[in-house]
């Protein structure tokens, strides 16, 4: 993880393991990215991500292996019975 916040100019300050429902993860990813005032949010991969990833990029930026999601994007919506 420390290798990935450099290649992108962070330094990694805090590192959070969850393992708890989505609505407690994304009130504590929300306190945690106020707390220390990240910029970003740097995960494995996606998938540890995508419970919490509008939580995240509603305050910081979600940096994966893959991609970087700014702070404020805009997830697609799902239309009904439709996938991403």
């Amino acid at each position: 993880m420390a290798g990935l916040a450099e290649r992108h100019g962070l330094r990694l300050v805090f590192t959070v393991e969850l393992v708890a429902g989505p609505q407690v993860s994304k009130l504590a990813v929300a306190q945690h990215i106020s707390e220390h005032d990240a910029v970003a949010v740097i995960v494995p991969s996606f998938g540890h991500a995508d419970a919490v990833r509008q939580v995240v990029t509603g305050a910081a930026a979600l940096i994966t292996p893959v991609r970087v999601y700014p702070r404020g994007y805009r997830w697609p919506a799902l239309e009904a019975g439709g996938q991403l």
